[in-house]
């Protein structure tokens, strides 16, 4: 029986150590290892077509708001230059309607109209054409440039809607103008108003609209 060697079990016990030690840092090196050109590459190409595809749906999201805005604001135009007009006619007399014809003329003048393009009616107050030559407010439509214009006493046209907004197509149906108190059929003098275009400008939808509204005289002649 040999003897137990101390010498040659240390020998072996520190190969054993400098072997994990190796190891050890081989596997501390590849953990903290960078990335290749093409891993990076990759990455890059990852990351460019998340940003294009959120920087798309910003700008999707903004001209939809764009979009929405202006055709509110152009409908919001429409609906305040009927409602002007309604209420002016509704406390009005005198209708005058015809396919383009303008009057100035006095509280007796009145014509009933089928389609018409122009009408005016004298006011009911003063509080509009307080100064002017002549009581009549005036409403046409104005093809060349697709506005409702407005006009009191004998000044100058005004636009009524905006830029925004393309009337395509616009008339007046007016009748029972020459009825009187005192005759035997009491229907008042109405008045109807088409109104077709469509909502153009930056940012428009293209969207298309028609919109109608009867007014019937307050009190009559």
């Amino acid at each position: 029986m040999t003897g137990f060697n101390f010498q040659t079990l240390y020998s072996r016990l520190r190969k054993i150590t400098l072997l994990f030690s190796v190891q050890k840092r081989a596997a501390t090196q590849e953990s903290n290892r960078g990335f290749s050109l093409i891993e990076l590459l990759v990455s890059m190409a990852l990351f460019t077509v998340v940003l294009t595809m959120g920087v798309g749906a910003l700008m999707v999201l903004i001209n939809a708001n764009a979009k929405a805005q202006n055709t509110q604001e152009s409908v919001s135009n429409i609906q305040f230059a009927l409602d002007s007009m309604a209420r002016e006619i509704r406390t009005g007399f005198a209708y005058y309607c015809s396919g383009g014809t303008e009057t100035t003329g006095d509280i007796t003048t009145h014509q009933d109209c089928n389609k018409g393009t122009y009408l005016s009616i004298i006011e009911g107050g003063k509080s509009l054409t307080d100064g002017a030559d002549n009581r009549r407010i005036a409403y046409r439509y104005n093809s060349t440039d697709g506005s409702i214009e407005r006009k009191v006493g004998s000044g100058s046209w005004v636009r009524l809607t905006n830029p925004t907004i393309n009337v395509t197509a616009m008339h007046f149906n007016v009748s029972n103008t020459a009825n009187k108190e005192d005759d035997a059929n009491l229907f008042q003098p109405n008045a109807t108003i088409f109104i077709e275009g469509e909502v153009v400008g930056v940012g428009s939808t293209g969207s298309s609209f028609m919109i109608q509204t009867t007014v019937t005289k307050r009190v009559l002649d």
